[in-house]
């Protein structure tokens, strides 16, 4: 026979539980990131990103680029004069909002 004793159960003592903080992002400093590259460099979606929206700041700013390069060949026949600063004004503004949004369902 063996006297070594049973090993024990289970432990009784309760488990640690990881919770990790993440800080709340700013509304203001998502739409911040949008205009300012978008008034100079006219690159959106840094908000999104910056908001955790990795993806969704990827295909505003790809999607830009797509879209002002179809108004730059637009710019050939004259339509473009006119449709890019629409699309630009137009991406400023809903960009930044969508941007500030994103930040306050998180």
């Amino acid at each position: 026979m063996d006297n070594r004793s049973p090993p024990p159960l289970a432990s009784t003592a309760p488990q640690q539980v990881h919770h990790y903080y993440h800080p709340h992002k700013s509304g203001g400093v998502a739409a911040l990131l949008e205009v300012l590259p978008g008034l100079f460099l006219q690159t959106f979606g840094i908000g999104h990103m910056y908001a955790g929206n990795v993806g969704t700041g990827l295909i505003i700013m790809f999607g830009y680029w797509a879209l002002a390069f179809v108004n730059f060949l637009l710019c050939f026949v004259f339509i473009g004069f006119i449709t890019w600063p629409l699309c630009w004004i137009g991406a400023l503004v809903i960009s930044s909002l969508t941007a500030a949004n994103a930040c306050k369902s998180r």
